[in-house]
């Protein structure tokens, strides 16, 4: 080997910026480390969440089902008027908005807890995207992290403190790099050699010039560096049962660990990516088996559309007068049908692209959502039974006139 004098090395690879989370994603993250078990925390969130907005989804299916109940009272009438105006929808829609607004119906106490719940569902969404990136990009920093810190072992200060053959050093452009001591680095090299490692005369034999040499260390310390990022990987990885890893979706199109192109496309929230996939297949380079693993098979997804199909057929059902009486034509009736097959579909789309861990938000927020509704449902039916046995169910159901509400604040 000839002389080769002392010189510089670059070895750390880039960190990249971590990404802020707002309040909303600040308490998704207490309740998965507080757990520990990323899909309980995220189960324990839903419940909460939904725990919360309780009392307006009882008011709203309160509200949806006294309206079912005063549109069943209105129905000879509205079937009435939907012969008599079968030929003319305005005329329709004007004498049903009398009719309504006779016994009282209004949609706007159905729709406004509605629209106030996807609201909130619109808020959680942002929130999670955001967080299974912050997640996800936490995974690869910790990885990073693990990479660069196997570079202490080797340096060592100008008194010679610590047993390594690199000084750490910065360049012209403020980059760190490693000043290389090739005499500290044999004997540092003999010092750590074990069996089945080559020896140093091995190690070194086809060096003929100084980037050889350079090439021969950086590999030396890669082996090392690359298993610590690896093995940080292998710690910290959520995964939930079948699906390797929660911040992707539930999919065989996405692999465990993905490729550089598609882990950026999945951190539409992070910076400084330019240029960065060399660093990324280093950091990554122990991990081939599981860029090569499915990521799941469609399960979640699966649940996530036959959850939402069933919630959508019920609550079909619970509206089933004022679909067929809402239009003239029956064209409501139609327009929830289509409700039925495209709110599926959406939440399908939302898994398909989306975390699994949003999946499981949507699984356990729609289970929730349809228990409550058949649990407060029998609740009124319970109610309204009552109401009609003591023959209270009309005056109870009918918008009081004028003359009755004088009467009685006179009572009062």
């Amino acid at each position: 080997m000839p002389e080769i004098s002392d010189g510089f090395i670059s070895f750390m690879v880039k960190q990249i910026e971590a990404i802020d989370l707002n309040w909303i994603g600040d308490i998704i993250k207490f309740l998965i480390e507080g757990v520990g078990i990323t899909a309980v925390g995220v189960i324990l969130f839903t419940l909460i969440l939904k725990t919360i907005v309780l009392p307006l989804d009882i008011f709203s299916k309160f509200k949806t089902k006294k309206q079912s109940l005063i549109m069943e009272r209105m129905r000879p009438q509205m079937e009435k008027l939907q012969k008599q105006y079968a030929n003319d929808k305005n005329m329709y829609n004007q004498k049903v908005m009398e009719l309504y607004k006779k016994n009282g119906y209004s949609m706007l106490g159905i729709c406004l807890p509605t629209i106030v719940s996807l609201v909130i569902f619109m808020v959680v969404f942002s929130q999670f995207s955001t967080y299974s990136q912050y997640a996800n990009l936490e995974l690869y920093r910790g990885m990073v992290d693990a990479y660069n810190n196997v570079a202490a072992e080797y340096v060592y200060d100008e008194e010679g403190n610590q047993d390594g053959f690199l000084i750490e050093t910065t360049d012209s452009d403020g980059e760190t790099v490693y000043r290389v001591e090739f005499a500290r680095f044999e004997s540092y090299y003999n010092a750590h050699w074990d069996e089945p490692m080559e020896t140093y005369e091995e190690l070194t034999a086809d060096v003929q010039t100084e980037n050889d040499m350079f090439i021969v260390i950086k590999d030396y310390m890669a082996g090392f560096a690359r298993q610590a990022a690896a093995d940080y990987y292998h710690e910290n990885n959520q995964g939930f049962i079948w699906v390797g890893n929660i911040w992707y979706p539930d999919s065989m199109l996405n692999r465990e660990v993905p490729s550089f192109d598609s882990f950026v496309s999945s951190l539409n929230r992070a910076t400084n990516l330019a240029n960065y996939e060399e660093s990324y297949n280093e950091v990554t380079y122990n991990l081939s088996a599981e860029k090569q693993t499915y990521n799941g098979y469609f399960v979640l997804i699966v649940l996530a559309i036959g959850m939402m199909f069933l919630s959508q057929f019920f609550t079909m059902r619970m509206q089933k007068s004022m679909n067929e009486l809402g239009t003239v034509d029956g064209s409501g009736k139609r327009t929830n049908k289509w409700l039925l097959i495209m709110m599926p579909i959406i939440y399908g789309i939302f898994s398909f692209f989306y975390s699994a861990a949003f999946s499981i938000y949507m699984i356990v927020n729609t289970t929730y959502s349809f228990v409550t509704t058949l649990v407060v449902n029998k609740a009124l039916d319970v109610k309204f039974r009552k109401l009609e046995e003591r023959q209270e169910l009309d005056k109870y159901l009918r918008k009081p006139t004028k003359a009755e509400k004088k009467a009685g604040k006179k009572k009062r």
